[in-house]
């Protein structure tokens, strides 16, 4: 009895280790924030202004256009993620991590299009290339600090999204991935105005 007791008192101080985010998830997550916001930069910074507002011939947004949608879903899912966090009724215990690698590849996939909804349209909330990038600098930094110092449980906390079921972590690396989906976006943009 007394082995079964020690057992039980055990697996209850076990239980909030099992669902704390690891090191490895941590770092990896703040280093792929960090990667995606670079590639961002370097794809806009030294644009001149024709380039950074070209428009592919068939039709698509430019690259501010895609800019602009970064930083407005960004702030959305990061909202997203301290809402769920403080809501106590999304805890859970469903282990949804094998799920990670999944919605990064297909977030960051650029061969299925999807339709924004109307709140992610770029409108020229912005008007200049220098404070959308000030602006995702802000954002990041914010993220990026959460990310570090945070002792929430993001693994316990989920939400549902329309591609299903999402913990906290995993909202924050689809802020990642959906960056690096319009990254990828405006490449091709800037290779089809360089090809002409």
């Amino acid at each position: 009895m007394k082995k079964l007791l020690l057992i039980l008192v055990m697996s209850v101080f076990a239980l909030p280790a099992i669902a704390q985010l690891t090191q490895t998830e941590r770092d990896f997550a703040i280093s792929y924030l960090k990667a995606t916001h670079s590639n961002i930069v370097e794809t806009v910074k030294s644009l001149p202004d024709d380039a950074f507002n070209y428009k592919p011939k068939e039709g698509g947004w430019s690259v501010s256009n895609a800019l602009e949608h970064i930083l407005l879903t960004e702030t959305a899912f990061f909202g997203m993620a301290q809402g769920t966090l403080a809501n106590d009724e999304s805890m859970s215990e469903n282990d949804l991590s094998g799920k990670d690698g999944v919605l990064i590849g297909m977030l960051a996939n650029r061969g299925t299009k999807v339709k924004t909804a109307a709140p992610f349209e770029p409108s020229g909330k912005w008007d200049s290339k220098a404070k959308m990038l000030a602006e995702l600098e802000k954002s990041r930094t914010k993220i990026v600090e959460f990310l570090s110092s945070t002792d929430a449980d993001l693994r316990g906390h989920i939400t549902t999204i329309p591609v299903g079921e999402v913990d906290v972590y995993q909202i924050i690396l689809i802020i990642a991935s959906h960056s690096q989906r319009h990254t990828f976006q405006m490449q091709e943009v800037l290779a089809e105005m360089n090809a002409m």
